[in-house]
């Protein structure tokens, strides 16, 4: 199979974002609609968080593809943010060592794949950047030259992980949600020389599986002893179980897998349609092993995943009798970057009586579920179409941060993540 020169996406012109802005909050996102697969996390861990230990040797793999067949240069900045996720007050000099308009110097073309794509490639903190400071960050990537002209922005973070945290995930206080939630109940144990006033200084942040729009924020303590904060929350903290995720097998073209109804080549390019999914919401919990909502690049009918690997025009449904009146469905895993995005809503067909939506994916293994938000509303619901039960596996991220005013930012504390297995 030779490479083809032809795009299934065409590029758009990039444009200064508004969430960049100092009072606007910075999402994972791609501005332009042919950069695909962004993958960012420890090196040498494809699954790992995208968390690193401040002052240690840890580093960063970052990764994304560009669809087309004509190399660009591109640059990348670091950007310091606050908890909220709005930038920081701080200098850049302040938390970087070295520069902070470096170039992505690595870069190659796809070949053996019907789709052509570029795949740039970084490894960083790196011998020109160095980061300073703990908290939230943003990598943002630029042409070069145009540093407002960003094209795609990558959250993480950097942790002094100088705290310890005793969750303890159990059945919900209230007995009518015993089997269907989640609560969420942990200590904080810390040195008393490290925070004062932890009542008003203190931010706690907990999310399920990465999902921004439901997580728990900012509880206070119940009671503090003298190195140890108690917090025990009876609605505050509990979150619905979900379900296990569901998963899409695209590590070969050459055959259908598990999920795969049938998969072929149209006019240069591979489409896969998967077979129907089926609602959850009141089946029984069946227990199998998945990734919580993460993917990975992986081809078995070819030997270099990043470059060989093809991209496959995925179609999703789902059975409805008819549509929702109040509100839309939405695919959602780490594909979308975390984010509920109209790029991947699903639409009804009256036709066919599916709720069918369409994913541009690259060769891999992925997990993803269907969310339901109501119109007007920004927090999802996974009960709608998947179901909930206690027993669902999920990993609940902790992230605390101190905000001493002497200091001027958010510090990151600690980040944690727990099973929801663990304990029970």
């Amino acid at each position: 199979m030779v490479a083809s020169n032809k795009k299934a996406i065409k590029p758009t012109e990039s444009t200064f974002h508004p969430s960049l802005k100092n009072d606007s909050i910075i999402y994972s996102k791609s501005y332009r609609e042919n950069i695909l697969t962004v993958l960012l996390y420890k090196k040498n861990l494809d699954l790992s968080e995208p968390v690193l230990k401040l002052n240690s040797n840890e580093s960063f793999e970052f990764y994304f593809d560009v669809l087309d067949a004509e190399f660009e240069t591109f640059q990348y900045k670091i950007i310091h943010c606050n908890e909220n996720w709005t930038t920081s007050n701080l200098d850049e000099m302040e938390y970087i060592d070295g520069f902070n308009d470096n170039y992505i110097e690595y870069y190659k073309q796809s070949y053996n794949s019907m789709q052509s794509y570029i795949n740039y490639s970084l490894e960083f903190p790196n011998e020109n950047l160095k980061i300073r400071k703990s908290g939230n960050y943003v990598i943002a990537v630029y042409p070069e030259g145009k540093p407002k002209e960003i094209v795609l922005t990558h959250r993480f973070y950097v942790t002094e992980n100088n705290i310890q945290l005793e969750p303890n995930i159990k059945y919900p206080t209230n007995l009518d949600d015993k089997y269907y939630k989640q609560e969420v109940d942990f200590n904080i144990l810390f040195a008393p020389s490290l925070i004062t006033n932890p009542f008003s200084n203190l931010k706690v942040v907990i999310e399920q599986n990465h999902r921004t729009d439901n997580s728990c924020k900012y509880l206070n303590p119940n009671y503090a002893l003298q190195d140890k904060l108690i917090y025990n929350y009876d609605e505050e903290n509990v979150f619905e179980g979900g379900n296990e995720f569901r998963h899409i097998d695209l590590t070969t073209v050459l055959n259908n897998t598990d999920r795969v109804a049938k998969i072929y080549r149209d006019k240069g390019f591979y489409t896969c349609y998967l077979y129907a999914d089926n609602k959850r919401t009141y089946k029984r919990y069946l227990e199998y092993q998945d990734i919580n909502g993460k993917f990975l690049v992986k081809t078995i009918d070819q030997n270099d995943w990043n470059l060989e690997s093809e991209y496959v025009n995925v179609h999703f449904s789902i059975p409805y009798t008819q549509s929702f009146s109040d509100g839309d469905i939405f695919i959602y895993g780490g594909f979308s970057n975390w984010n509920i995005d109209n790029k991947y809503k699903m639409t009804y067909n009256p036709i066919t009586r599916n709720y069918e939506g369409t994913a541009y994916l690259k060769q891999g293994y992925y997990n993803y579920t269907y969310l339901f938000v109501k119109d007007n509303e920004k927090q999802a619901k996974m009960s709608t179409i998947e179901g909930s039960h206690f027993n669902t596996e999920n990993e609940y991220i902790f992230k605390v941060y101190y905000s001493d005013p002497g200091d001027f930012y958010d510090r990151l504390l600690l980040y944690y993540v727990v099973n929801s297995r663990e304990g029970f």
